[in-house]
C-alpha cells in the first residue's frame, strides 16, 4: 500500500477500498436513518392525533362494534364474542361494563378481566339504537359509550392503540429501507467494480487476438489498475520484440537477396563460358571435354544449392513478398500455366488430363505471379520425380461462391525414392499461398497423390 503505479496513481488494494466504502456507507446510512425515522415518527404522530381523525376512528370502531353486537345478539357477559371482535381490530382496547358493576376487557384477541379500570375520559351521553346505529348528543366527547346488548344497554370504553402500532410500523419500515439502501449502494459499488473488470477483460482479449495498436490504460490505483499497467508493459515488450524480429527478418531477407545476386551473377557468367567452350567441342581433347562437363555440373550444383537456400528461407521465415498483388482472370492464368507445363510433362512420359469446366467467365484472382510460378514449379518437379508413367495426371478446377480450388492428382510410382525428400517444397508452397490469402494442401491416399491450391475469388464489382 502506498506504492505508485506506472499510471501515477497511489496503490490501494481493492480489499481496503471495499472495507472503507462499507464503513463510510454504513455510517452515512445510519445517520440518515437516525434523522429520517424520528422525523417520520413526528409527522406520523402529528397527523395521526388530529382531533377529527381520532374521532373518525372511534366512531368507526363503535359503529362497527354496535353493528356486530346487534348482528350476533351478543350479551354483556359474552366474553368470547367480544374477544372475537377485538381479533378483527387489533389496535383497540375494549372494556364492557355490566349493570351490576362487573367489567371485563379485551384487546388483540385476548381477554382482560378484573383489576383497576383503565384511565378513561368521563362518561358521555351516547345512545345506541336497536338497529345498531350510533346516536350521539351534540357536544359530547370522550371514549365512553353505551351499547344496546341482547340483555340491555351497557357502557363500553374504547382505547385506540393504533398510534403505537403505527409508530412501530414506521420504525420497522425505516430500518428495512435503511438496510435496503445500504445493500443497494453496495450492489452499485460491486457493479462498478465488475464493469471495470469486464472492460479490462475485453481489452486484454483484443490484445490476445493480435490488436496491439491501442494501449489498455487505466486511471485506477488498485489491482485492476496494476493489471492494466502490467498488460500495457507486456504489450510494449511484445511490440519491441516484434520490431526487433522484423529487423532480423529484414536483415535475413537482405542477406538472401544479396547472396542470390552475388552468387547467381558469376554462376550465370561461368555457365555462359562453359557453353561457349562446349560449343567448340571439335578442338577440345577428351580430357578437356571432361573438365568442362565436371565444371558445368558443379556450377549447376551450386545453383541448385542457392535455390534450396531460398526454399529453406521461405519455409522457416516469414518473408514479406517483394512483388505486389495483381488481378488476373482465372481461366487465362491456368490455361497459360498448363500450356507451359504440359509439353514438359509429356516429354517426361506423363499424360495430362484437364477439366477446367468449373471456371466461370469473368472469375478473377488476386495473385503474385512469381509466387504462383514457384508453387506450380514445385508441383511439376514432384510429378517428374514421383508420378507413375502409366497413370494420367489430372488437373481439375472446383469453384464455390467465394473460392477457386485446383486439384492436381496422379498415381505414385513404386520406384519413387522418397528418402531424400525434406518436404521443404511443401512448406514453401504453404507459406507462398498464405501471402495471397490462399492455401496449399497435399494428400496421399490409395496410391494417389493430390495437391490442392485454393485462392479466394476477387469481386471486381
Amino acid at each position: 500500500m502506498g506504492e505508485t503505479l506506472p499510471n501515477g496513481k497511489r496503490f490501494m488494494s481493492m480489499r481496503m477500498k471495499f472495507v472503507g466504502f462499507m464503513l463510510i456507507t454504513g455510517v452515512a446510512v445510519l445517520l440518515l436513518a437516525l434523522t429520517v425515522i424520528p422525523l417520520s415518527l413526528r409527522i406520523f404522530e402529528k397527523n395521526h392525533n388530529k382531533l377529527e381523525r381520532v374521532e373518525a376512528r372511534l366512531d368507526e370502531y363503535i359503529s362497527d362494534f354496535a353493528a356486530y353486537v346487534a348482528e350476533k345478539k351478543v350479551t354483556s357477559d359474552d366474553t368470547e364474542a367480544v374477544v372475537a371482535w377485538t381479533r378483527r381490530h387489533r389496535s383497540v382496547y375494549l372494556t364492557v361494563f355490566s349493570g351490576s358493576g362487573d367489567h371485563f376487557g379485551a384487546a388483540g384477541g385476548e381477554l382482560w378481566e378484573g383489576g383497576e379500570l383503565p384511565d378513561m375520559d368521563p362518561f358521555f351521553d351516547e345512545l345506541i339504537s336497536s338497529e345498531g346505529s350510533v346516536s350521539s348528543s351534540p357536544g359530547t366527547e370522550g371514549n365512553m359509550y353505551v351499547v344496546l346488548f341482547a340483555d340491555g344497554i351497557h357502557s363500553v370504553a374504547l382505547v385506540d392503540y393504533s398510534l403505537s402500532t403505527g409508530m412501530d410500523a414506521v420504525i420497522i419500515w425505516g430500518v428495512l429501507l435503511s438496510i435496503l439502501l445500504f445493500f443497494s449502494i453496495l450492489l452499485l459499488y460491486y457493479h462498478n467494480q465488475t464493469r471495470a473488470i469486464v472492460a479490462l477483460s475485453r481489452k486484454v482479449e483484443a490484445v490476445s487476438d493480435g490488436d496491439l495498436t491501442a494501449a489498455i490504460g487505466s486511471n485506477r490505483g488498485d489491482e485492476i489498475g496494476m493489471l492494466a499497467c502490467d498488460v500495457d508493459a507486456m504489450r510494449d515488450t511484445i511490440l519491441r520484440k516484434m520490431a526487433e524480429e522484423q529487423q532480423a527478418w529484414q536483415a535475413n531477407s537482405d542477406l538472401l537477396t544479396s547472396m542470390t545476386h552475388d552468387i547467381r551473377t558469376p554462376l550465370t557468367t561461368l555457365l555462359g563460358y562453359m557453353e561457349l567452350l562446349s560449343a567448340d567441342s571439335e578442338s577440345l581433347t577428351p580430357e578437356q571435354k571432361e573438365y568442362i562437363r565436371v565444371c558445368t555440373a558443379k556450377v549447376e550444383q551450386i545453383k541448385g544449392l542457392s535455390d534450396k537456400l531460398f526454399l529453406y528461407f521461405w519455409a522457416f521465415n516469414r518473408v514479406e513478398p517483394e512483388t505486389e498483388m495483381e488481378t488476373v482472370e482465372a481461366g487465362l492464368l491456368f490455361e497459360q500455366l498448363l500450356a507451359d507445363y504440359i509439353p514438359a510433362l509429356e516429354a517426361e512420359g506423363l499424360h495430362v488430363v484437364t477439366d477446367l469446366a468449373a471456371l466461370a467467365s469473368g472469375d478473377s484472382l488476386r495473385i503474385r505471379a512469381d509466387s504462383i510460378r514457384r508453387v506450380t514449379d514445385n508441383i511439376v518437379d514432384n510429378l517428374v520425380k514421383y508420378a507413375h508413367r502409366d497413370h494420367p495426371v489430372t488437373v481439375e478446377a472446383v469453384r464455390t461462391d467465394t473460392a477457386l480450388t485446383v486439384h492436381v492428382s496422379n498415381g505414385i510410382a513404386e520406384r519413387s525414392d522418397k528418402t531424400s525428400s525434406t518436404r521443404i517444397g511443401v512448406k514453401t508452397c504453404v507459406n507462398m499461398m498464405k501471402t495471397m490469402n490462399g492455401s496449399f494442401e497435399i494428400k496421399t491416399e490409395g496410391g494417389r497423390f493430390t495437391a490442392s491450391l485454393t485462392l479466394p475469388l476477387h469481386k471486381t464489382r
